[in-house]
């Protein structure tokens, strides 16, 4: 509606002042008009005057001449006719009503009109015929008339021409007002809610106005547009999808190649209860055992079955790809979850591996298994930098955070630290700083990807956290895991 009434007021502005210059011009053409005819009129007068006066004046004298003009007043109801000296001294009555230095013509015996105003407040219009008397002194008749009635008819056609304008503006005002809600309101309404819906993301309506206008161009610019933004979003969409598949796929194989690290420790740690169960097949299959000896040599088999069966398990469900799948745990049982898996490769390396867990819980939304990805990752790289053995430590806490990175600075999120402690050889200074790019690694060729600190980084930012790395070189690293604790009650 804004633009209607823009619309309307420019184009009632431009109407009122296109009828007011015109009213004031024929007004003022009238005007003049009006004063010339009055000026005609009075000159035709005076001439018949002027011609009776001069007759007077020398047959019978200044005095019969002069009482001729004052019975004239009688006659010419509208003018005022008077006789007037224009030099030498005269009597009060007999002066002009101007100054003589505005008459200066009547000495050419020129006939001289002007406009002048009266003590009361009143025009007239001033027509005076010189007329040159024996003795050479020169006088003039002097037709005075009132301007009112002029200034009456200005006035009537000031009224008449505002009454024209303010009709015009009132149906100016209407008929745009209409034509302005046909035209221009309702398809802009219309185009308004399509617009507002497409920021919504809501592609599926669709307004195309017909017509060839401008109106109609926007509206089939907007549709081009909501067309091209559905296409920019499915090929985002695809794009996006591909983009989680190849993610997927390098999380994955980063979990094959710690699966590989593993296996070796895996290996040895099997190795132990298979023996155990071959030497009890032996002595049951060897005579003279006891029932009771047979029947725990069974149990002893079975246990060491099972515990070959959940180590398994647990590197299978490792390996095993899966979609992400958040969900509300206790990180003391992710943090316990890491034993059976790097303790073989630990103790093969002559590394002592402790799990810190606190009597709290540490409840966060996250999904377990990626958590899982990025702690092995960061504790075997902390195995893999200690060649002469030593401790390495997975603990968890609630730290007091005081410098958190500026786009996770919320007083409100409280957080939770897992670490990552190694007494290796630490990490060069120029290196920390991009220890998180993709490919970057300082292991020898085809004993790493680089691939596995870049995807332990993303997984902690799509959880809403982040990394912080000390390091001091040959005294070992810290990598410490922010993660938003999960809201009170969540955790079951």
């Amino acid at each position: 509606m804004r633009l209607t009434v823009k619309i309307t007021i420019a184009v009632l502005l431009g109407i009122a002042l296109i009828f007011s210059a015109y009213s004031y011009f024929s007004i003022q053409r009238e005007r003049e008009q009006l004063k010339k005819n009055l000026s005609r009129e009075a000159r035709h007068i005076g001439e018949s005057l002027r011609y009776i006066v001069t007759e007077l004046w020398q047959q019978r004298g200044e005095e019969v001449a002069i009482n001729f003009l004052k019975k004239a007043n009688q006659e010419y109801e509208q003018t005022l006719v008077r006789w007037v000296w224009i030099e030498g001294e005269a009597p009060q009555e007999f002066q002009p009503r101007v100054p003589v230095e505005q008459l200066d013509d009547l000495f050419n015996e020129e006939t001289v009109a002007l406009l002048a105003g009266s003590p009361d407040g009143g025009d007239y219009l001033l027509t005076y015929l010189p007329l040159l008397i024996d003795d050479n002194r020169i006088g003039a008749i002097e037709l005075s008339e009132s301007m009112d009635e002029m200034h009456d008819y200005v006035q009537e056609s000031l009224r008449r021409s505002a009454i024209v304008i303010g009709v015009s503006i009132c149906s100016a005002l209407l008929f745009m007002g209409a034509l302005g809600s046909i035209w221009i309101d309702r398809p802009m309404r219309k185009l308004r809610a399509q617009a507002e819906r497409i920021g919504t993301g809501d592609f599926t309506p669709s307004v195309n106005l017909p017509g060839r206008g401008e109106i109609a161009e926007l509206s089939s610019t907007i549709e081009r547009m909501r067309g091209q933004l559905v296409d920019a979003r499915e090929a985002e969409q695809i794009a996006n999808q591909e983009k989680f598949e190849t993610l997927e796929k390098l999380r994955h194989s980063e979990r094959l190649a710690t699966l590989g690290q593993l296996s070796a420790g895996m290996a040895h740690e099997l190795g132990t209860p298979l023996n155990v169960i071959a030497g009890r097949a032996k002595l049951i299959r060897g005579a003279g055992m006891d029932p009771d000896d047979i029947s725990r040599s069974a149990t002893i088999i079975g246990e060491q079955a099972d515990r070959m069966t959940g180590i398994m398990r647990q590197l299978l469900s490792f390996a095993r790809r899966g979609k992400s799948q958040k969900q509300d745990v206790d990180l003391n049982t992710v943090l316990r979850g890491l034993q059976p898996l790097l303790g073989p490769t630990a103790r093969e390396k002559g590394i002592v591996l402790l799990i810190n867990e606190i009597e709290q819980p540490l409840p966060a939304h996250v999904d377990p298994a990626q958590i899982q990805q990025v702690l092995l990752n960061l504790t075997l790289n902390g195995i893999q930098a200690m060649p002469n053995g030593g401790e390495i430590a997975l603990s968890g806490m609630r730290p007091t955070v005081t410098q958190a990175p500026e786009k996770f600075n919320d007083e409100r999120i409280r957080w939770i630290c897992l670490k990552v402690t190694d007494q290796g050889i630490g990490i060069e200074i120029e290196n920390l700083r991009q220890i998180f790019d993709p490919f970057f690694t300082t292991k020898d060729i085809g004993q790493g990807t680089g691939l596995g600190l870049s995807i332990a980084h993303g997984i902690i930012e799509e959880h809403g956290g982040w990394i912080e790395v000390e390091s001091r070189l040959g005294e070992g690293s810290c990598f410490s895991v922010y993660l938003p604790e999960a809201a009170a009650g969540e955790l079951a």
